[in-house]
């Protein structure tokens, strides 16, 4: 390998795909956690219904060393995932996971979004500092989202436990708004917002869901997580999600997620309402969807050895030391 390379950054083309599968496999070989990254069809799928906007790291004779996405759950998701980024073994160190990064923001601004968020690996900090740089801020800690059979080449790997997650949000546009959160949560909230320079009104309610509660699930059984979003917070809240619990009893899961809608003013009861169910603070995403800022709640159920989660500064330190607090509270009152 040359002393230094400059691979061409570029958008995806569809003629690529082939070439970016074969990436993921020396990064990761079959370890990657999302079966999308292997699956050509279901690539060119997303990719033309604009769902992922890839960037990619691209050698003169087509060979592709690196790769990073915003990438949209669905058309109701306004601030998307930043993520999927991987670089070659044989190409580290020159720089291409920044100037793909680089070239996302750049697609981000193009796009009108009002901002982005990623999930950075705690097993090292080197994510996590290449998101500090663009001035991103942590919002949140997922813990155990990954298994340990998760194998990223050339990196420290560790055996014994589920890898977690530290959140991150970079903001573009922002639309300042009203946010329902329990009282006790929200000088939390007031904090992260100024660190990010949102406007946010935090209220805390005591109105109660109206109607029927619309939950719409994803299993990942890949990694054994499931994910709830709710889109309405009904009266039936508590028993829905209870049912969608007892559902997912034979799939020996190790997390289930629940996005919470948190600029309806049912939130703040809702919360509280679903840690009778072991649900607690996961993270904060603002900008999620066109309702608003949502709030994903966890409920783990595998041990974390929450000692091999590594944060990159203070304020990551901060987060992770609020979320594994609520995990302890939230335990100890089940």
């Amino acid at each position: 390998m040359p002393n230094t390379i400059s691979p061409e950054i570029a958008l995806l083309e569809l003629r690529d795909i082939p070439r970016l599968i074969d990436c993921v496999r020396r990064c990761y070989g079959d370890s990657y956690p999302n079966p999308l990254m292997y699956d050509a069809t279901q690539l060119q799928e997303v990719i033309e219904n604009k769902l992922m906007h890839s960037v990619i790291a691209r050698l003169d004779n087509g060979e592709i060393v690196g790769h990073c996405a915003l990438s949209f759950d669905d058309s109701q998701n306004t601030s998307p995932e930043a993520g999927k980024m991987l670089v070659d073994p044989e190409y580290r160190g020159h720089h291409i996971a920044e100037n793909m990064a680089k070239k996302r923001i750049d697609i981000a601004k193009e796009l009108g979004l009002p901002g982005f968020w990623t999930e950075c690996v705690t097993n090292h900090p080197y994510s996590q500092h290449e998101m500090i740089s663009f001035d991103a801020k942590e919002t949140g800690l997922l813990i155990g989202d990954i298994p340990s059979t998760l194998s990223m080449q050339g990196l420290d790997n560790f055996s014994d436990t589920r890898m977690s997650l530290l959140t991150f949000y970079l903001p573009l546009l922002d639309s300042p708004h009203a946010i329902f959160l329990p009282k006790q949560h929200a000088e939390h909230v007031k904090s992260l917002a100024q660190e990010l320079n949102l406007e946010r009104a935090i209220t805390s309610s005591d109105i109660k869901g109206s109607g029927e509660t619309i939950i719409n699930v994803a299993v990942n059984s890949s990694i054994q997580t499931a994910n709830m979003s709710i889109s309405h917070i009904g009266d039936d809240l508590i028993t829905s999600v209870a049912a969608e619990l007892q559902q997912f009893e034979s799939l020996n899961l190790a997390s289930v997620y629940l996005d919470l809608p948190i600029k309806q003013a049912a939130a703040a009861n809702a919360y509280l309402e679903l840690e009778s169910l072991g649900f607690f603070w996961g993270s904060w995403i603002p900008n999620y969807s066109v309702q608003g800022d949502i709030l994903r709640l966890q409920k783990i159920y595998q041990k974390v050895n929450v000692a091999e989660i590594i944060c990159a500064r203070e304020q990551g330190e901060k987060v992770k030391r609020f979320v594994v607090l609520e995990w302890a509270r939230v335990s100890k009152q089940k």
